[in-house]
């Protein structure tokens, strides 16, 4: 790919102090913020989105798209002056906006002529202008296993593994069910909506389901909270990590259920020590979906079916050959540095906004 996505930053109209894209990483390194939260800089820094498939010019009549240099939620909630002023701009110059809103906030992003970064999406609120991306993460075969895959044998009765945050006090369980209470209105009527209620209630189901099952062999280790964020983070962040890390070795499967966006970045961890996702499915969009075939390393399981999870597993992974079994084990960490790591992600992103310049 021999073009380059031109990208222009209205520089006089950043916000003071505030974080900007990753996209914009490879030519200024990672804000000084982001070292409270070493994991995110880690993944960006080690394998941030490569620069051979974007450039940044000094004037706006030479790009092809003004990027908003910070998250949008952020901006639009702190600075919407400067958000508008930036629109404006564009607008102004008749060029598309790249819009970074691929955080954990839900909502429509509602600006003509832009494409959308996302990873926050539903399968039945289909966006053409959004672009799926993937969650950041550490490349964990890399950083905690000398870049070994160590490959599992297939064993008559499977293990999966979690560890993580699955259950609320009394006090976050009922802010979130009234918080929640429109969407579980619907859902009374369309299932899909619930796919929408707060992610640590899906764990605790799905968790709640697989303990009490004989069918399975669980290692969970549930906590109370969880932050990666080093002044946030409750006990040792280096123990804690090594704990995660090793549990997903150890096992056949990984659990996986979406987080306060309809998606987790676990996903994309497990995937990298080549270990199989058991998916549980709430209406996710998945980057890529089109060149990557998710079925033949994943295994899903629709959020409607939590209760049954333990079963749909053990039939599974008894239908597998043990060829079979090995191969989806390095056919997810193949996936993980082919395609949905950021430097590999980069010139299907470059390509699918150099093909679609503007949004409906």
């Amino acid at each position: 790919m021999d073009q380059k996505v031109r990208l222009f930053v209205q520089k006089e109209l950043m916000a003071p102090g505030m974080s900007y894209s990753s996209l914009l990483y490879p030519f200024w390194g990672p804000p000084d913020k982001q070292k409270a939260m070493p994991y995110v800089m880690n993944a960006l820094v080690m394998h941030g989105f490569d620069k051979k498939y974007f450039e940044l010019v000094d004037a706006i009549d030479a790009a092809d798209y003004v990027l908003i240099p910070h998250d949008y939620w952020r901006l639009k909630k702190k600075r919407p002056d400067l958000l508008r002023a930036m629109v404006q701009d564009a607008q102004a110059h008749k060029k598309p906006l790249l819009i970074d809103a691929a955080s954990d906030q839900s909502g429509v992003v509602q600006v003509p002529n832009a494409r959308v970064m996302r990873i926050n999406q539903y399968r039945f609120e289909p966006r053409p202008y959004e672009i799926t991306m993937p969650v950041s993460c550490e490349d964990l075969l890399e950083v905690y296993q000398k870049g070994t895959l160590a490959l599992r044998e297939k064993h008559k009765i499977p293990t999966i593994g979690f560890v993580g945050w699955a259950e609320l006090s009394l006090k976050q369980r009922l802010r979130s069910l009234i918080k929640e209470l429109p969407i579980r209105f619907l859902g009374l009527f369309d299932n899909r909506y619930r796919a929408k209620e707060k992610g640590v209630f899906w764990r605790e189901r799905a968790v709640r389901a697989f303990m009490r099952s004989s069918v399975v062999t669980t290692n969970f280790i549930i906590r109370s909270s969880y932050s990666g964020h080093s002044e946030t983070a409750s006990g040792n962040l280096e123990k804690i990590r090594a704990e995660y890390v090793d549990n997903l070795v150890a096992n056949d499967y990984a659990l996986v259920v979406r987080g306060d966006a309809n998606i987790a970045t676990r996903f994309y961890e497990i995937l990298s020590v080549g270990r199989i996702p058991v998916f549980i499915d709430t209406e996710c969009v998945l980057p890529l979906a089109d060149i990557i075939n998710y079925r033949s390393f994943c295994v899903f399981i629709d959020h409607t079916d939590v209760a049954r999870a333990p079963e749909i597993l053990a039939a599974f992974h008894d239908q597998l050959d043990p060829q079979e079994f090995i191969q989806m084990q390095q056919r997810a960490r193949e996936a993980y540095e082919r395609y949905l790591r950021y430097d590999a992600f980069s010139p299907y992103l470059a390509r699918e906004l150099l093909a679609s310049p503007s949004n409906v």
